[in-house]
């Protein structure tokens, strides 16, 4: 009996034989229109020679082999699956038969396929709407102090969630939202104690907050420097050092400090005449 396939994509009929099918493992391809396609799903009966078309056959490897039917029933099927399962003495040598291993079209045929089962497809779904959901999470952690000051009803939601993960939702920082208005580093007066002498200055600052929200406030690196600008004693200094007790400064608040400083000047230490303030957040 002799065995004919069609091509599911042109409906091209094509002559087909057992060997060919346990070689490539029953994938074959259209040689009218390169459709790649599992013979073995499609084959049919004909001893009808004439009914063939003039075409190219399908690409595949041919062996010499003879195929036994060991199912009674002698269906086109069941002598396609039965020649794709079936192991013969067949002379396997690179020279002759090339393995199914390396037929292009048919571990194209294969991924292709593989990439379209149901299965697969709803996996990879799966699998992008977790990675979506951790995505969000992680935006939504790195900007929960950002989410809290905007939204702040949503306090005692996201401390409750804090107290799960191991986290603290602290004063949103935002330093480009600042502007010194205004400082002043001037001396005040001079305090004799035995054979020392402090010289005693008189720090003032103003700060505004350009945002809409309240934000954390930030520390102040106070630089004394020489006649020359180069640095002679750093500090940093803290809200609290000013006297304001508040983590935050409101929208578009404004906030005026003033505090003294006591310096104490060495042989070493040359005199104080400018300064520089910059806000940071330690």
């Amino acid at each position: 009996m002799s065995l004919k396939t069609r091509c599911p994509a042109c409906d091209t009929v094509f002559k087909i034989v057992p060997d060919q099918l346990k070689v490539s493992s029953g994938w074959v391809r259209c040689g009218r229109c390169a459709e790649v396609f599992d013979a073995a799903s499609h084959a049919a009966a004909s001893d009808d020679a004439s009914s063939w078309p003039q075409s190219k056959p399908p690409e595949t490897v041919v062996t010499s082999t003879t195929v036994i039917a060991k199912d009674s029933t002698l269906t086109p099927k069941n002598i396609a699956v039965e020649a794709i399962n079936t192991s013969s003495a067949v002379d396997l040598s690179p020279k002759k038969v090339q393995d199914s291993t390396d037929l292009s079209f048919v571990r194209v045929a294969k991924n292709k396929a593989f990439w379209e089962r149901r299965r697969v497809i709803t996996s990879l779904r799966a699998a992008c709407v977790g990675l979506a959901g951790l995505l969000f999470f992680q935006v939504v952690f790195s900007q929960r102090n950002h989410i809290v000051a905007a939204n702040p009803a949503l306090t005692t939601t996201f401390e409750s969630i804090c107290q799960a993960v191991g986290c603290k939702i602290e004063p949103f920082k935002d330093i480009d939202a600042f502007k010194i208005d205004s400082s002043s580093f001037q001396k005040s007066q001079v305090t004799s104690s035995d054979a020392t002498q402090a010289e005693i200055f008189a720090l003032k600052l103003s700060l505004k907050n350009n945002a809409e929200l309240a934000i954390a406030m930030p520390a102040v690196e106070l630089t004394l420097t020489d006649a020359n600008d180069k640095p002679v004693l750093r500090r940093v200094l803290l809200a609290k050092d000013f006297g304001f007790n508040v983590d935050t400064l409101p929208a578009s608040g404004d906030w005026n400090g003033a505090m003294t400083v006591a310096l104490t000047p060495s042989v070493s230490m040359a005199p104080i005449t400018g300064y520089r303030v910059l806000l940071f957040y330690p």
